[in-house]
């Protein structure tokens, strides 16, 4: 190949011949390349050659026509095999059809709906596995198309393959006044993404919630990806002032598909309180130096748990004695009545006339409470006779005086 003026290499020439070689060929290569559509044809088939459903589902199965040809054409459809004494009908959209116009590459979707003997709608499935077949047959053509498909009916809601429940915790303890969470991990091993409903069988009294995980939301039920796992927490608040023992619990997760359930326990240790007072709600009293005075005081157990043993301390003034009748209370029950106690106080022989505190500590199991008393000292009666002696005396006194002064 060589240009006016110009000349090219051998190479060079040889190489831009080839490439104009394999342009040329190009649109021939993709012409044979491009698919072929028949003037009449068309597909059909179940969308599901096989499927399972819950006795309490429906009998529906799916059918998908494809027009491939050139032009639009009828379809008609019928049933050519179904289980003996089964009725059924073919539909679109709530609409019962026996065929269907569909133009050049478009395709639909029918409705094989078949009922049992004696079916209502209340009614469930039998149990066991059924054989339905069609045929479609194109109206322009006359060529047919047959279809079969299996439908097994099982009752999976008890199935634990389908929905797993489990924690790793399933007992815990602690006050009757917390609150007690367990996590929760619900396994979808079904076909399809499946919403899970929860609900839990609790004691009597006692409130609960459930939340997703690492939110602070009350749910009823979740979403769950086929063969994933999802987290959610269960939170219980026992009942006011409950007893302490061991409560069952019992969570709840339900599909359409199955339901798996799991057992849980909450140990309550009880709840830990004490009060106490004076009989006659007076926190103060008077005695003289020296003279013992007596306190009547009352102690009640108002926890849910019982107290083994409750003992009282006395913070008093130097030199000062305080005591305890009983000294202690052995085994007080919860909620119990209020019980007596008498506390003597005896002031020093050095303490001066005044008020005094006396503070006083009731320690229980777990807990405590405090009592602070005023406690007034006055002058003993030999002191007051001596005084009123000491009072005679000045007056007569100062009467001598004035007697002796007045006759000078």
């Amino acid at each position: 190949m060589t240009l006016p003026g110009k000349r090219f290499p051998a190479g060079l020439s040889a190489l831009l011949l080839a490439l104009g070689a394999a342009l040329a060929a190009a649109p021939a290569s993709a012409q044979l390349q491009a698919p072929v559509q028949l003037p009449d044809s068309f597909e059909a088939a179940f969308t599901y050659p096989g499927e399972t459903v819950d006795p309490e589902g429906d009998a529906s199965l799916d059918i998908t026509i494809r027009n491939t040809g050139l032009k639009g054409d009828t379809f008609m459809v019928e049933v050519t095999e179904s289980p003996e004494g089964w009725t059924h009908e073919i539909s679109r959209f709530s609409t019962v059809l026996s065929g269907i116009f569909l133009p050049s590459e478009e395709n639909a979707s029918l409705t094989l709906a078949a009922f049992p003997p004696g079916d209502d709608e209340e009614s469930p499935l039998p149990e066991g596995e059924y054989a339905f077949a069609i045929r479609v047959t194109s109206e322009r053509t006359g060529k047919s198309v047959d279809c079969r498909t299996t439908l097994k009916v099982s009752s999976r809601k008890t199935s634990t393959e389908v929905l797993a429940l489990s924690t790793s915790y399933p007992e815990i303890g602690g006050p009757s006044d917390g609150r007690f969470s367990f996590s929760l991990e619900i396994k979808n091993n079904g076909p399809d993404e499946a919403k899970v409903n929860l609900s839990a069988e609790i004691p009597q009294g006692w409130e609960h919630s459930f939340k997703p995980g690492y939110e602070d939301k009350q749910i009823s039920s979740i979403q769950v990806p086929r063969g994933q796992t999802r987290s959610v927490t269960l939170d219980l608040t026992p009942a006011y002032q409950a007893d302490a023992g061991s409560y069952p619990v019992k969570v709840i997760a339900e599909t359409p598909l199955g339901s798996a359930e799991t057992s849980l326990t909450v140990n309550l240790t009880g709840t830990y309180k004490i009060r106490a007072g004076a009989m006659n709600d007076l926190l103060s009293t008077a005695t003289e130096v020296g003279v013992p005075v007596t306190v009547s005081l009352y102690v009640i157990n108002e926890g849910s748990a019982a107290q083994r043993e409750v003992t009282f301390l006395a913070v008093k003034p130097d030199n000062w004695e305080v005591t305890f009748s009983p000294e202690s209370l052995q085994d007080l029950p919860p909620r119990s009545r209020p019980v007596p106690i008498e506390m003597t106080i005896t002031p020093s022989e050095s303490a001066l006339v005044g008020d005094y505190g006396v503070g006083l500590s009731i320690e229980g199991e777990k807990t405590q409470t405090a009592l602070d008393f005023r406690v007034t000292v006055k002058a003993g009666s030999a002191w007051a006779w001596i005084g009123a002696v000491i009072i005679v005396l000045v007056v007569a006194a100062l009467a001598y005086t004035f007697r002796r002064l007045g006759r000078r």
